[in-house]
């Protein structure tokens, strides 16, 4: 049964319009500050990666530790609530998440940096699931509408504001600030929490933790990222940490596959995935992932390392994909409201990606900012055209009751596309580089006649300086090489997900409108 505090029986005494207000700014800004995290420390890899001692692929980990953090932690939101209430829940969840981001801030180390972004992706990871149930039991039913439209522009704002953010932050102060920002803001939420949002969700008979479900759900997803973060540097499996924690993940998963179809209350209810909608729809939402989250990791490594910009101006060239986004997912939303087939929204979606990331197949180190704006633009019309309508199609056969316990999976592949599919790129990108620095190194050499041709035309002598422009243009086209087959991995993500929505039903016409999906 819900509790009911203080703050609730105001929303009873005529005190609603002021009371609505507080509780909307309140999760507002606890989610802002949750979905700014996700993307405002792209475009500050670069700076970071230099403080911390660490090279592109170990920097991707401050990444792909949040996102596992939020992958594991997001099933357990409806059962912590259930034990605490959603008051208590939320204030502790931004409290934790604060005091993370300022250790984040003050990290020396990768090590050190990648503890507390894990411990700030865990308790991040309940804000958004709570702050839709908040805002959708603060609000009577005719007004719940606007309640989603807000959280859905709240959490558009982390793509467009994010960059650019970032890259203020990063050229005017430092990368440090990307993470004491949230300080300010969290504490303003902290306030607004406490003495605004109603205590309500708690159930004085919890459903029962599955402890060793999740525990086997966590050893096998940390050990499958280890794996994939660590393979590359290690090479592969003639490591014998590798093959360990190979086998760990195998039977983690198994084994979690295993006790989630046999007990009563799983952290993860995967008997649902027998409902073919929600099976293709999460494979779809996984794909989903790693074209958004793989491209954010892209592009600033293009952009700052290879290209020469600065912070502030990549996030600016960056912006543009999350405008898009925002503007498709409104149009969707329109669409979908009047009778539109989302089957058809999502394969025109993935039309749009396929443009825009095809744009990126044809990068070389001297196109213009035009080059980015562009096909980020089209590329975030495509992810918002996919993200809404396949969240309906996911959800087109299963029941009320069913939907809770579908979201999680939903948001889970989501969250573990985008984990996945970073540390995938991070090792493309460092695989094929090495692998163009050796094809193309081959063909330097003193005996090597084109080349002597080409000393004598620009007047240069085989000096060591001359061998060190030599090297430092070889590197800059081994990157380039490396960056181009991540961006082809992008590129057939989206590929991929053409037979999946063919393959999805289309929801009856009287089927309401799902919600819209939290980060």
């Amino acid at each position: 049964m819900a509790v009911t505090t203080a703050s609730s029986q105001r929303l009873d005494r005529g005190d609603a319009p002021r009371s609505l207000a507080a509780i909307t700014f309140a999760v507002m800004a606890a989610i802002i500050m949750n979905v700014l995290d996700t993307t405002i420390v792209n475009v500050a890899l670069p700076n970071m990666e230099g403080a911390l001692r660490a090279n592109p692929h170990q920097g991707t980990w401050v990444l792909t530790t949040y996102l596992l953090a939020m992958v594991i932690v997001t099933p357990l939101t409806g059962l912590i609530v259930e034990r605490y209430g959603q008051q208590r829940a939320m204030f502790w969840s931004v409290a934790v998440f604060v005091f993370s981001s300022a250790m984040c801030g003050q990290a020396q180390s990768l090590p050190e940096m990648i503890f507390w972004r894990f411990l700030q992706g865990a308790f991040g990871a309940a804000m958004v699931p709570i702050g839709q149930s908040v805002l959708v039991s603060s609000y009577p039913p005719e007004k719940r509408g606007v309640a989603m439209a807000t959280l859905g522009m709240g959490i558009m704002l982390g793509p467009i504001a994010g960059p650019i953010l970032g890259g203020f932050l990063t050229d005017q102060l430092s990368w440090r600030w990307c993470f004491y920002v949230n300080v300010p803001v969290g504490i303003l939420a902290l306030v607004l929490i406490w003495l605004h949002v109603p205590e309500a969700g708690r159930s004085n008979h919890p459903r029962p933790i599955d402890w060793l479900g999740f525990l086997l759900m966590t050893l096998g997803l940390g050990s499958l990222q280890i794996v994939l973060s660590l393979g590359d540097q290690d090479n592969w499996f003639t490591s014998h940490f590798i093959v360990s924690m190979t086998l760990i993940a195998a039977l983690s998963i198994l084994f979690f596959v295993w006790r989630s179809l046999e007990v009563a209350h799983p952290v993860v209810n995967l008997r649902l995935l027998k409902d073919r909608s929600l099976a293709l729809g999460s494979a779809g939402i996984g794909l989903f992932g790693l074209a958004l989250y793989g491209v954010m990791v892209i592009l600033p490594i293009y952009l700052q390392d290879h290209m020469g910009y600065e912070a502030v101006t990549s996030g600016l060239v960056m912006a543009p994909q999350g405008v898009g986004a925002m503007f498709s997912m409104w149009l969707a939303g329109r669409l979908l409201s009047r009778g539109a087939n989302p089957r058809w929204m999502v394969f025109s979606g993935i039309l749009f990606g396929l443009l825009g990331s095809y744009y990126t197949l044809q990068y070389n180190l001297e196109v213009s900012p035009w080059w980015i704006i562009f096909p980020g633009l089209i590329r975030g019309l495509g992810l918002g055209l996919i993200s809404i309508p396949i969240f309906n199609l996911a959800f087109a056969t299963l029941t009320k009751e069913q939907s809770a316990e579908g979201s999680g999976i939903f948001n889970l592949m989501r969250n573990l596309g985008g984990s996945v599919g970073i540390a995938f790129i991070a090792t493309i990108m460092s695989e094929q580089t090495q692998a163009a620095w050796n094809q193309m190194g081959a063909h330097i050499s003193h005996f090597h006649a084109a080349l002597n041709r080409y000393f004598h035309a620009a007047h240069l002598t085989p000096s060591p300086s001359t061998w060190a422009i030599m090297g430092h243009t070889l590197g800059q086209q081994a990157a380039m090489r490396g960056i181009l087959d991540a961006f082809t991995f992008v590129f057939y993500s989206f590929v991929a997900m053409i037979p999946i929505v063919l393959l999805m039903r289309s929801p009856p016409k009287t089927k309401k409108i799902a919600p819209l999906p939290s980060e």
